[in-house]
């Protein structure tokens, strides 16, 4: 496969991406670890049936407020943001219910929907491209087609990302009517939802330049899923029967995800020992070690591991791993330096609540919080390489890849 079909994948995912973004999350906010509590009580907490000082603030709101009052769950969303805000944690935040179903289904690698990006252009309006051979593309929607309505219902000049892809999405087998402007023609599509798949990884051979060269297996992993372990399982295999030598892995402007994917990705490449190590309150420190599987394994071949400033959290997890245990180079450049642990807690409404609960260290107990890794072999990126379809990151790993098989 060639390197701009490689880009075009990443695209893609960079689309999907853009959900993510529209609903207020950057990628490298995602989590390392998730411990679901839906509307469970916190043992020895109790909450206050009212603030007499926050009502009198609002009684006065009510009375003289030139403008529209927001309503009670706007309200009571804005004094939750408040009071986390008072922790100084950029990590700890609430996260209303449509956002929060569009990172679950994220974090699943699938949900029901109609295989169609979505992204807000220049002027607000909310602009389709459908997937390949998705119900959207075999209904007829069109890439560039601007989103006017859903299920009859207009939608604004200056649409709600976030309510729009809410709306879009629904349980499989379930029918969305979309109203689309395309040109100067409105059109009416209906549309039959299935269950979209989300890829988190892709791989493929890098062929060797020269009779009796070295080939390489790539794999590029764009975020830590709960379908992640197994599509690394499966590129594994696949890749080793092409006949692959040695493995590139790929994790630039990987924004993190589940911790337990990290651990697993990991295991993949380490024979035994420790993936991380993690400190919490009140807790002794807690360890986790490689996790066995003998189907699948990439324990002796020569790897190297591709890195870049949006390296982070469970990607970084896994890298500082590589790198303590000399398993493989990291090249490109300084990673992110996300080293926190956040455990979401599911709220009554479908909102959530993201509070980071603990640090992580590397096997060798180095902290990466606001540090970061440094690679092995720096190698910078050049301006507008993607653009002409270079990739000086690539091909320094794939020349160090064969010179220490030579080596070998």
């Amino acid at each position: 496969m060639s390197k701009s079909k490689w880009f075009g994948i990443a695209v893609a995912v960079i689309l999907w991406s853009a959900i993510l973004f529209g609903a207020g999350w950057l990628s490298r906010s995602l989590l390392a670890r998730v411990e679901i509590a839906r509307g469970a009580p916190v043992a020895g907490l109790t909450t206050p049936s009212s603030n007499p000082l926050l009502d009198e603030v609002w009684n006065h709101v009510r009375a003289s407020f030139v403008g529209t009052v927001p309503s009670d769950t706007v309200r009571n969303y804005g004094e939750i943001r408040g009071a986390l805000g008072t922790l100084n944690d950029r990590w700890t935040v609430f996260v209303e219910p449509q956002p929060r179903a569009i990172e679950r289904d994220h974090m699943r690698g699938q949900f029901g929907g109609i295989g169609v990006n979505i992204m807000l252009d220049s002027l607000g309006r909310i602009v389709m491209d459908p997937q390949k051979g998705s119900p959207a593309a075999k209904a007829g929607i069109r890439k560039d087609d601007i989103l006017i309505g859903i299920d009859g219902e207009k939608l604004p000049d200056k649409p709600d990302f976030n309510d729009a892809a809410s709306k879009i999405r629904g349980d499989p087998g379930t029918p969305v009517r979309l109203t689309v402007q395309r040109g100067d023609k409105q059109l009416d599509f209906t549309v039959i939802r299935a269950t979209i798949d989300v890829p988190s990884v892709d791989y493929q051979v890098i062929s060797p330049t020269q009779p009796g060269g070295l080939t390489i297996g790539y794999i590029a992993i764009h975020q830590f899923t709960e379908r992640t372990g197994g599509e690394v399982k499966q590129a594994i295999l696949a890749l080793r029967q092409a006949g692959s030598q040695a493995f590139l892995m790929d994790l630039r402007d990987n924004g993190g995800g589940l911790l337990s994917a990290a651990v697993d990705v990991a295991s993949r490449f380490l024979s035994d020992g420790v993936v991380l190590y993690e400190e919490r309150r009140d807790r002794p420190e807690a360890s986790f070690p490689v996790t066995r599987d003998g189907d699948a394994t990439a324990y002796t071949e020569p790897l190297a591991v591709l890195i870049n400033n949006n390296t982070a959290s469970a990607s970084e997890i896994v890298a500082g791993a590589i790198q303590d245990r000399k398993r493989g180079e990291l090249i490109g450049e300084q990673s992110y330096g996300k080293g926190s642990v956040q455990s979401i807690y599911d709220l009554s409404d479908g909102s959530s609540v993201h509070i980071t609960s603990a640090k992580w260290l590397t096997p060798y107990r180095r902290a990466i919080d606001g540090v970061g890794l440094a690679p092995d072999i720096v190698q910078k990126r050049a301006d507008g390489e993607g653009d002409q379809g270079k990739d000086s990151q690539l091909d320094r790993a794939v020349a160090e890849l064969r010179k220490a098989v030579v080596a070998k």
